[in-house]
């Protein structure tokens, strides 16, 4: 979230659609895996190196379908996934020199995925999924199947994120495509080189707006066995553009009385209404964002288990015995190097171009670790946008209405604050029986 221009990254292969250029189904020529396409490559009269080397381009694809926000119980089935890999780009071969995609190819040799059912291919997956969801792309051909073993996807991206080659990831995006043009701007913004994923292009289809980026957990020896945590920053998750409406609403009113029925003024239990701006702040005090600048998401902790409801977690307190059950045994590495790294992310901040001239909403903190290493990245820009040429933010500033102030260096801050502030680890000193 491949490509025809040459990049930083050595990247192989793209994901496959179950349809063909024309439009004609031809999923049963694809289940036949990489064999097939292999054979099409040699009609091509390519040499077995030149095949080793080829890596893919996008072609059009159907338009996206709306699968996105419908929840998933359990493991998809095969028309499920079929589905949603029809919504995101696919590749069509041509040759490209490459040396580093040989030992892939080499690999695709050795498989008769003539002998493998769809079924057989689909057992092997592994399904890491902060809200449950599906893996969002179909095992056709063997690097995609490898890829999606180590395939993990956090919350709020179910159904927008497939895997575009052996280290990008395509990302569906809203109609405006502003995630696009924010990311175009980091990019020019050298401050801030290495604090986000890297961005590579942005691609029309049928209509829909993709880009693609990194995947971050690349960077990792294996990326099913990382503790990851999903950061919401910002004492403000909406756009002013959302809350701008002054109407009251009674389905408003009914949401907030079912979360909190103390909440409301006897002004408005008279009304039984509220505005969708009374609403916003409503459920951003009801989380840490309010206070904290932050908010915990969800999370994948050591061992593997899976957790998402962090909405008792408001307090200082709350959110150093979360970050202490996340850090897991190994706590002092991992802190002290989260620390130095959130700290130069700060830095980064304060003097970056793109921060001071854009209200940044709604984005995350993905941090990341294993037992080798430790890291953390700002990611999800899809609600930053430009603010007035004449202004300059601090990102500090309490926010009112119109200032475009959003919290986050003061999230940044508190979440600095509590990694100082969380106490060291507990030694027990056994004495030697005399």
């Amino acid at each position: 979230m491949g490509g025809s221009t040459s990049r930083p990254l050595q990247c192989v292969h793209g994901c496959w659609s179950s349809k063909s250029p024309n439009g004609d189904d031809d999923i049963d020529k694809k289940k036949k895996g990489s064999k097939s396409s292999r054979n099409q490559l040699k009609k091509l009269k390519l040499s077995d190196r030149e095949l080793c080397a080829c890596h893919w381009e996008e072609i059009p694809t159907p338009s996206v379908c709306e699968h996105r926000d419908t929840p998933v119980e359990g493991p998809p089935s095969q028309e499920k996934l079929i589905q949603i890999i029809n919504c995101f780009p696919y590749p069509t071969p041509r040759t490209s020199p490459q040396p580093e995609q040989v030992i892939i190819c080499e690999h695709m040799n050795n498989v008769d995925s003539e002998n493998k059912s769809f079924g057989d291919a689909f057992e092997k997956l592994v399904q890491v999924s902060v809200e449950t969801m599906a893996i969002t792309a179909l095992p056709i051909d063997v690097w995609l199947k490898e890829r999606l073993k180590k395939w993990v996807q956090l919350s709020g991206h179910e159904g927008s994120i497939v895997p575009a080659t052996t280290c990008t990831l395509y990302k569906k995006q809203t109609g405006n495509c502003m995630e696009a043009r924010a990311y175009e701007n980091i990019t020019k913004d050298s401050v801030l080189n290495g604090f986000t994923p890297r961005y590579f292009k942005q691609l029309q289809k049928n209509d829909e707006c993709f880009i693609e980026i990194e995947d971050l957990l690349q960077q990792f020896a294996d990326p099913s066995k990382t503790s990851i945590m999903d950061i919401k920053i910002g004492t403000r998750t909406f756009l002013e553009s959302e809350v701008s409406n002054t109407k009251r609403r009674k389905d408003l009113y009914e949401k907030m009385t079912a979360i909190d029925p103390d909440e409301p003024t006897p002004e408005e239990r008279a009304c039984g209404e509220i505005t969708k701006l009374r609403y916003m702040q409503f459920r951003e005090r009801e989380s840490s964002s309010a206070e904290l600048g932050f908010r915990i998401e969800a999370a994948k902790m050591p061992g593997g288990s899976l957790q998402k409801n962090f909405k008792k977690v408001r307090t200082y307190e709350d959110v150093t015995r979360a970050l202490i059950d996340f850090f897991g045994t190994d706590r002092e590495r991992i802190r002290s190097r989260l620390l130095a790294r959130l700290k130069a992310m700060r830095s980064a901040i304060e003097r970056s171009h793109f921060f001071a001239t854009h209200e940044v909403v709604g984005s995350s903190l993905l941090i990341v670790h294993d037992h080798e290493k430790v890291n953390c990245w700002m990611i999800d820009f899809a609600k930053s946008s430009p603010v007035d040429s004449t202004r300059r933010l601090d990102h500090r500033t309490p926010w009112v209405p119109g200032n475009s102030e959003d919290g986050y260096l003061l999230g940044v801050d508190n979440l600095i604050k509590i990694l100082e502030g969380m106490p060291p680890v507990e030694v027990t000193i056994v004495e030697e029986l005399s």
